[in-house]
């Protein structure tokens, strides 16, 4: 008998070295958030048969828990399913920052049946614990629920779980434990990688817009430049330049310049299609690519802008500064796209000479390009 107890716990305490030494490797290989969340998900599976687990996140501003991984059920039931603020056991846990076992929540009067009844599920244990990150700040929960009989030693690893209905099989303080370890394990994994990814999102937005910024547009323009090369289409580049921005800045103020800005930015975001990529160029600049669009859809768009910006300037107070926004179109089929933004950056130097020096046209070249910026677009 002491032998057998003896054997029991070796082999015990070799499953708990093989559990720390994965989340060990959770933790190195990967920085995806999400990648992270379903390696540990998969690792609770294998370790305790739990029937049913989740990984739930706190909602920053509401506080609410959202499942954001959910195993064992279909989770489309659960997709829109918040868990609200100290709300059955895992609100509790995340409230209180402790972990909690329940060997039969009929006898426990912080369990909530709600999401039993949404399932058509009984719930009979309950083991959750707190997701800590590295402020040891609650960051969400990992529970699990209904402890199963895994498969008898003699089935093959394709055979399926054997539930277990004994309300006497629940879950230990020891899985209690554990879970514990690996909820704070996945708490500073899931902070390493959220602060990858926060990283990564500051390289390629724009502070100020919350656009992409030049260096995130040039990336799209060398993956751009491949399909171009595969695909013979055109694409086309929209280069614009905020009028008078210095002098706003002068005159107003850098705040007032500031969202003279943001409110241009909105103007943009509001006219391009799906598949166009905008982004904020330079301090005044902006540029939109479309892929596979012409010159005349180019020139559709920025009449729609022009005009977006018109009715604005309608509806400003009188102290406001007026927006002004001058465009350039270019588009080609060539797969030299830096040529492209040449192109359309001289173009918009034409619009923006042409806007502010109109009465200065001297010769017959000028007139034409004059008429072609500002009439073309009527006319079609």
């Amino acid at each position: 008998m002491t032998d057998n107890l003896s054997e029991s716990n070796l082999c015990y305490s070799q499953s708990q070295s093989k559990i720390f030494c994965e989340i060990g490797r959770i933790l190195t290989s990967s920085l995806n958030p999400k990648e992270v969340f379903n390696r540990v998900m998969k690792l609770i599976g294998e370790y305790f048969s739990p029937c049913n687990w989740s990984l739930l996140l706190v909602e920053e501003k509401t506080e609410r828990l959202k499942f954001e991984i959910i195993m064992g059920v279909d989770a489309t039931k659960l997709k829109k399913v918040y868990i609200e603020k100290n709300e059955g056991i895992a609100g509790w846990v995340c409230q209180n920052r402790k972990p909690a076992i329940v060997e039969d929540v009929k006898k426990d009067p912080r369990f909530s049946p709600r999401v039993d009844d949404l399932l058509n599920f009984k719930t009979s244990s309950i083991v959750c614990v707190p997701i800590l990150n590295g402020s040891n700040r609650v960051i969400g929960a990992l529970e699990m629920i209904n402890k199963i009989e895994p498969a008898p030693k003699s089935a093959g690893p394709e055979s399926p779980p054997v539930y277990s209905d004994k309300v006497d099989k629940p879950f230990t303080v020891l899985d209690m434990e554990i879970l514990s370890a690996i909820g704070a394990f996945t708490g500073i994994a899931a902070e390493n990688a959220f602060l990858h990814q926060k990283v990564k999102d500051l390289a390629m937005i724009d502070p100020l817009t919350d656009i992409y910024n030049r260096h995130y547009f040039n990336e799209v323009l060398k993956r751009e430049q491949e399909r171009v090369k595969r695909d013979y289409y055109s694409i086309c580049i929209l280069m614009m330049d905020i009028d008078d921005l210095k002098r706003i800045n002068d005159h107003y103020g850098h705040l007032s310049g500031d969202k003279l800005i943001c409110n241009i930015t909105n103007i943009l975001k509001t006219s391009i299609r799906e598949s166009d990529v905008l982004a904020r160029y330079g301090g005044d600049e902006f540029i939109i690519l479309m892929p596979n669009a012409k010159t005349d859809e180019g020139k559709k768009l920025a009449t729609r802008i022009d005009q977006m910006i018109i009715d604005w300037n309608k509806n400003i107070q009188s102290s406001d500064p007026m927006l002004g926004l001058s465009i350039g179109v270019y588009a080609s089929g060539s797969s030299d796209l830096s040529m492209i933004i040449r192109e359309a950056d001289r173009e918009l130097y034409l619009s923006k000479y042409f806007r502010k020096k109109h009465n200065d046209i001297v010769s017959t070249d000028q007139m034409r390009s004059y008429l072609h910026q500002n009439f073309s677009s009527e006319e079609d």
